[in-house]
């Protein structure tokens, strides 16, 4: 297995995108002013991970089917936007207030999760990746690992917003935003560790 391959380095790249379309490139603060910060973030990471995408296809590669990629990866990001805002309302979101806080969280939620699979995935094997949980290659790993952990970290940030404690970070969905960012985060850390060790044990019994 390659365990330094262009999944490391486009999931790195991904993790730097988040962080600085998130909290460095737009001119409004995520906790003063979510929408306004959204708003900017959102087009940013949409962009910079259709690039990403492009890299990941280059640097394996598979130039010649780069268009067909990119297009897939954007309908399927426009797709799970809609998707995910209908499953964030049915697990307690606001149904008629704060719609554009909830379709800006869908949006970046989705960008998070699908389109690391783009840049990571070197085959369409979704079913046995996502349906079957069993990753076996590198590209497999990266994508799993980064879904699951984004996922999770969305719903980790929900916790927060029932209690009563009146923090300017309890705004919707301001803790769910950052905890989908760290979930990617670890989630690159866990694929990395998953991936070496995989390596590491298949060399041993090689042996």
């Amino acid at each position: 297995m390659k365990l330094f391959g262009s999944e490391l380095l486009t999931s790195l790249l991904a993790v730097g995108l988040n962080y600085a379309a998130t909290f460095i490139l737009p001119s409004s603060s995520l906790l003063k002013d979510p929408i306004t910060t959204l708003s900017t973030t959102v087009p940013i990471l949409f962009v910079g991970h259709l690039l990403l995408v492009a890299l990941s296809n280059v640097l394996r590669g598979t130039s010649y089917k780069l268009l067909k990629t990119l297009l897939y990866s954007a309908i399927a990001s426009v797709l799970a936007t809609s998707i995910l805002y209908v499953l964030i309302v049915l697990f307690g979101a606001p149904l008629l207030d704060k719609i554009p806080n909830t379709f800006l969280f869908s949006a970046y939620l989705s960008i998070l999760t699908i389109m690391p699979c783009f840049q990571s995935l070197e085959n369409p094997v979704w079913v046995k990746v996502f349906i079957q949980h069993s990753p076996t290659t590198t590209s497999e790993i990266y994508a799993y690992a980064q879904v699951v952990c984004t996922l999770t970290g969305a719903w980790i940030g929900a916790i927060v917003l029932p209690l009563d404690w009146e923090r300017d970070w309890q705004v919707w969905p301001i803790s769910c935003i950052i905890s989908t960012y760290v979930g990617h985060a670890v989630g690159v850390l866990a694929a990395f560790v998953w991936s070496s060790l995989k390596g590491i044990f298949s060399k041993k019994k090689s042996e």
